[in-house]
């Protein structure tokens, strides 16, 4: 039951992960990168010169240098218009929003004069067909067939005026739209009346900032209208199908961009009627201040005028790209299926099958990704990636806790069982060492009683009988201390000499007992320690006995058995040194001498445990760093210790 409640809250933990994300800001902006990342590669792989359908007149510092500041007279804006018509271009849109009279006009100095002070201006040989501007601008964008330009926005005002404006006998009226205004700004009476072509200029960022999208239609009062880049392609081009399942496409941005030529150069005759020929002229203007400037994914900034233009040729040529909603929820769905199954995996310990399902994941995705970016769709490949990696990090940490705790254990259990193996051969030796003392302690008994019977057992005697029973005593007592240190299960550490634990490690091993082998203590420094004795007692024990056994196995050779122990503070770090004369160890056994089970001797005489706790006591208890190597006569074990564990 446990394990069933214990899975059902994993799917749950991982299905509440996967449905914030799905929500969430973060992921968007994940999201965001890979379309950049896409974007900015396709782009480099395909570097070629590119076709442009588009160019842009731009109103440049240099032309209001030249003309005065903006706004400039509209007679100006219908010249501009006039001469780029007879350049025969496809189409002219026309980036500019003229929502008021134009006050420079001869018609509103008149009426101005005349409605404030009642004076009557006249303009004595002035061509009447000159006297109104706005009717002269109008005049140029009707007869050019150009398109202008109208925003939708979210106020509580519109203008009577527009209120009524409809497209084209309402031509999009199937298409389903998302994106909704409450307020309709379009140009004032005297231009916007009779025009069909025009498109709202609307442009945002996403929420990290970087430009990428566009949209194509929004609605007002339950009608749709186009974007100004659509209603200026449709213009010249009412008979092409647009795809009206989506109401915001993504704009590739190419290396490459569409010419650009100053609207100066223009009205001077400065460039060549070839350069506009057939080509669609958006005309607007790029000065700090009267246009914003946009952040693409590549880090430059762009005008609106050529946002228009790229989604122009985008839609001219088919390279616009679209992010349909249901990729994000399908790609969620991998996402938490694939995460569940990386649980399973991990529950298994079946670590290649994860390598191998994160390599395919990454091929295949990517493989998926490419081919459908070139196919003209976005499948939003940050809501597969972002909560599977954000889940799979989790999951791992939390294996690697459980593997480590699982290694503790282990290592904890191995230790256990050393000490274990241990215990049959001390007592062993404790049998042996136990024996002569109680047989001494048996005959000053005898020695106490028979003096006793004979009447001869006077103070001084007895003085002397018990002081002899006394130090056979105090040394059992130190065989019993010796003994219950080792297996202390006292893991805290406290503050010892060093000397205690070489005596108590050789007092363990019952060298006493081998006159053939003897121990030389090159130091005899009083070093104070603080650490953990008991380990440090068995990590000493484990080299002496394989020390012993050596120069056991070797006797006949070096007929004197010889352990030199040296010990000494270097740098911060402890150094205990046990070198013996016993021959040393195989060259081939040097690499594999600490791993676990490995063992040199005889099945009956050893486990194969000994060096590899030494390893784990030194290494992963101590932080310290235990080392072997063949000296002259035999092997050398090192331990390095840091003073401060």
């Amino acid at each position: 039951m446990k394990i069933i409640l214990k899975n059902i809250g994993v799917i749950g933990l991982s299905l509440l992960l996967h449905l914030y994300f799905y929500q969430s800001e973060h992921i968007k902006k994940f999201d965001y990168k890979f379309y950049d990342l896409t974007m900015m590669f396709e782009n480099e792989i395909n570097k070629h010169e590119d076709t442009f359908y588009t160019v842009i007149v731009d109103i440049d510092e240099k032309s209001l240098h030249e003309l005065g500041q903006w706004p400039w007279p509209r007679v100006i804006d219908a010249q501009l218009i006039n001469i780029i018509n007879k350049m025969n271009p496809s189409g002219i849109g026309v980036n500019i929003l003229f929502p008021e009279e134009d006050r420079v006009s001869p018609i509103y100095i008149q009426n101005f004069y005349q409605k404030f002070f009642n004076k009557t201006i006249k303009f004595r040989e002035f061509p009447e067909v000159l006297k109104d501007n706005d009717k002269l601008l109008w005049n140029s964008i009707y007869k050019s067939n150009a398109t202008i330009a109208t925003y939708l926005i979210n106020s509580t005002y519109t203008r009577t005026h527009c209120e009524d404006i409809s497209y084209k006998n309402n031509i999009f009226a199937e298409v389903k739209t998302t994106l909704t205004s409450t307020s309709f700004l379009c140009n004032h009476e005297s231009i916007q009346h009779e025009i069909e072509n025009f498109g709202f200029i609307n442009a945002w960022r996403d929420s990290d900032g970087i430009f990428r999208r566009v949209p194509l239609f929004m609605s007002y009062k339950e009608q749709v209208f186009p974007s100004f880049a659509l209603a200026t392609l449709l213009s010249f081009d009412s008979n092409r199908e647009i795809n009206k399942e989506h109401d915001t496409v993504l704009v590739k941005f190419t290396t490459n961009k569409p010419k650009v030529f100053s609207a100066l150069d223009i009205l001077g005759g400065k460039v060549s009627p070839s350069e506009i020929q057939g080509k669609i002229v958006i005309v607007g203007s790029s000065v700090v201040g009267l246009d914003a400037k946009y952040t693409i994914a590549n880090g430059e900034q762009i005008s609106k005028n050529m946002i228009h233009a790229f989604t122009i040729d985008n839609i001219l040529a088919n390279s616009f790209l679209t992010q349909p909603e249901v990729y994000k929820k399908v790609n969620l769905l991998f996402s938490f299926l694939l995460s569940l199954l990386m649980i399973v995996l991990f529950s298994k310990k079946r670590y290649i099958y994860i390598v191998g399902l994160f390599s395919v994941m990454i091929i295949m995705s990517f493989i998926w990704l490419f081919n459908s970016y070139l196919n003209g769709i976005y499948i939003s490949i940050g809501y597969l990636w972002i909560p599977f990696v954000y889940f799979f990090a989790a999951v791992l940490i939390y294996h690697i806790r459980v593997i480590n705790q699982e290694k503790q254990q282990q290592e904890n259990l191995l230790i256990r069982q050393s000490k274990l193996a241990s215990m049959g051969e001390m007592i062993s030796l404790i049998a042996h060492q136990w024996r002569q003392p109680l047989s001494v302690i048996n005959g000053i008994v005898l020695n106490i009683d028979v003096d006793q019977r004979k009447k001869i057992l006077h103070a001084n005697r007895l003085d002397e009988h018990l002081n002899k029973i006394e130090e056979t005593t105090e040394y059992l007592s130190k065989t019993i201390n010796d003994f219950t240190d080792f297996f202390s299960k006292n893991k805290g550490k406290e503050t010892f000499y060093i000397s205690d634990v070489l005596n108590q490690a050789e007092h363990l091993t019952g060298i006493s007992n081998h006159r053939d082998i003897e121990i030389i203590y090159l130091n005899s420094e009083e070093i104070e320690f603080v650490g953990y004795k008991s380990e440090l007692i068995q990590s000493v024990l484990i080299v002496l006995n394989n020390a012993i056994h050596a120069c056991l196995k070797n006797l006949s050779t070096i007929e004197q058995g010889k352990i030199l122990i040296d010990v000494e503070i270097v740098k911060e770090h402890l150094l205990i040194s046990i070198e013996d004369n016993g021959g040393g160890i195989d060259m081939k056994d040097l690499k594999k001498i600490f791993d676990p089970y490995f063992t040199t001797k005889a099945k009956q005489q050893g486990t194969g445990l000994g060096l590899y706790i030494l390893k784990l006591i030194i290494e992963d208890s101590m932080n310290g760093r235990v080392t072997l190597h063949n000296g002259k006569e035999g092997a050398v074990f090192t331990f390095k210790i840091p003073m401060n564990i």
